[in-house]
């Protein structure tokens, strides 16, 4: 039982990423903020639609 519970608590996480990701492509942004050399923050990152 523990292992169905497991299961549609980790498919459940890949949707949700797979949701996030799919939402950043369809509307151009990305998720740069404090990765990149060039986005030091949100508000300076051209890529955050912020």
């Amino acid at each position: 039982m523990a292992t169905y519970i497991l299961g549609a608590c980790v498919g459940a996480a890949l949707l949700l990423a797979v949701r996030h990701i799919y939402r950043n492509f369809a509307d151009d942004k990305h998720d740069c903020c404090g990765t990149e050399s060039s986005c030091t923050s949100c508000t300076s990152c051209p890529h955050c639609g912020k």
